[in-house]
């Protein structure tokens, strides 16, 4: 983007020609000046209104030996800035190439509030995701009640970075917690059962399909309840903890890198921190569901079932609020009814009663 980067660029095919000197011809022909569209290298400030096929846009900043991102993006910082980027990312006509010796990932979205760095970290993102991810845009809730604000607090207290109501327009997770190494990673998402979780209209959005929707996008879930936060804070402070730790290793495995190397007051094994509290759990009350099971006989044939019935049943099952995929639902309901096999009859009748129900 700079002009030293690209009389850097300019060095290196002289270098290139020198060391290889049969490759003159071919090379001189590509950059010939007389070409209708000539070959150009141009550093930000002066790309305007040229066009090309084909462009290769390279960030010519880096990390430094300590391996940390020093943030002199030139003029990305002043304003006006996002509007050189986006001149930039519009001049090919059918493919960009970009090269780049960082991600999105090193780049903290709290560091610097210039519009055009904001905007290279989203490019970064929509590139890095194949287009899948158009960017994130962090919206501050101030309004955190005071169970919230204790979360908080408690959490940060253990060295977890959290960004508060985090997401767009009315889609908001509660914290989001970054990587702490790649402070613009995001690997854990928490939610309580606060004033958020109860405005939902219904359980399956304020749980299943909110929770679905991240692990989707690679996120891990964790869920604290604040009946559970009152009687024991600190159970679940580890638990936070312990899922937090969970996904960063399972960000770095993804990401090829090694392991993370934790200070030795917290060097554990997260999945042993799980299974102890899990087993803890299995004696504490659980969210029931509501009202008595439906008196629907088991045993019958799945012919002998009405389709209100099934979709009674499905809603009773899921009215614990517990996430379950559309096949784990089906075999619970299954056991309800006394179903040991999947006939095509009673998979294609419970599935539209899921559905139905689910609607």
């Amino acid at each position: 983007m700079g002009i030293r980067h690209a009389n850097r660029i300019e060095e290196c095919r002289i270098q290139r020609l020198r060391e290889h000197p049969e490759l003159d011809d071919e090379l001189g022909d590509f950059f010939a000046e007389d070409k209708e569209e000539r070959f150009f290298v141009k550093n930000l400030e002066r790309v305007q209104g040229d066009e090309r096929d084909a462009i290769i846009l390279s960030i010519g900043y880096g990390k430094n030996s300590r391996g940390d991102l020093p943030y002199r993006f030139g003029p990305l910082l002043t304003e006006g800035g996002e509007r050189q980027l986006n001149v930039a990312v519009t001049r090919a006509k059918n493919r960009i190439t970009l090269v780049s010796s960082f991600s999105s990932k090193d780049m903290d979205p709290e560091r610097s509030q210039a519009e055009g760095v904001k905007l290279l970290r989203q490019y970064l993102q929509y590139v890095e995701s194949d287009g899948a991810n158009l960017g994130d845009i962090v919206l501050e809730k101030p309004a955190l009640n005071p169970f919230e604000v204790d979360v908080r607090d408690a959490l940060a207290r253990r060295g977890l970075k959290l960004i508060a109501q985090y997401g767009t327009s009315g889609y908001c997770i509660d914290y989001a917690v970054q990587h702490p190494t790649q402070p613009g990673r995001y690997v854990l998402a928490i939610e309580c059962d606060g004033a958020s979780y109860h405005s939902s209209e219904s359980a399956r959005d304020r749980d299943r399909l909110r929770q679905e929707q991240l692990e989707r996008l690679g996120w891990r879930f964790h869920r604290i309840w604040s009946s559970e936060w009152f009687h024991n804070k600190e159970r679940c402070v580890e638990k936070v903890v312990a899922a937090y730790e969970l996904a960063v290793a399972a960000a770095d495995r993804e990401d090829n890198e090694a392991a993370e190397e934790t200070a030795p007051s917290r060097q554990r094994n997260p999945e042993a921190v799980l299974t102890a509290i899990e087993e803890v759990e299995e004696h504490d009350p659980r969210p029931m569901r509501n009202g008595p099971r439906p008196p629907i006989r088991r045993g019958l044939g799945i012919t002998d079932y009405s389709q209100s019935q099934l979709v009674r049943l499905v809603r009773w099952i899921e009215s614990d609020d517990r996430l379950r995929t559309e096949d784990e639902l089906l075999e619970e309901t299954m056991r309800e009814l006394g179903f040991q096999k999947r006939g095509s009859r009673i998979v294609a009748a419970i599935y539209q009663a899921i559905r139905q129900a689910r609607r």
